[in-house]
């Protein structure tokens, strides 16, 4: 025996407006931009894994309606016009990695 209950759900979620750009886009809105950090690279040998990992990075401008998209940002905007709004073009998300990579014992540490 099993008892379901549906819950219906009216609301309507929000698109994510962020825009994902690249070296050839003349987007000068705010924009996520790819980099590939590579150790490697670097000549950084003592570095396991990962070899390499994309980090990316966000660059632009914020427009008025962009600002919007926020109820506090929305009465900073309508409480100062002229102010500056802040910040807005930042990443919505970080999260940590982890590594393989020798100490300087040469003892293969994990972190």
């Amino acid at each position: 025996f099993m008892e379901l209950r549906v819950l219906e759900n009216n609301k309507r979620s929000r698109r994510n407006l962020g825009l994902d750009c690249d070296e050839h886009s003349s987007e000068s809105r705010c924009c996520r931009y790819p980099l590939t950090v590579d150790f490697e690279a670097f000549g950084w040998d003592w570095i396991i894994a990962p070899k390499r990992y994309k980090a990316n990075y966000c660059s632009g401008q914020c427009e008025y309606m962009f600002m919007q998209k926020y109820p506090h940002t929305h009465l900073v905007q309508q409480a100062n016009p002229r102010g500056s709004a802040g910040p807005c073009c930042t990443p919505t998300k970080m999260s940590p990695i982890n590594m393989l990579y020798f100490n300087d014992k040469q003892q293969i540490i994990y972190g």
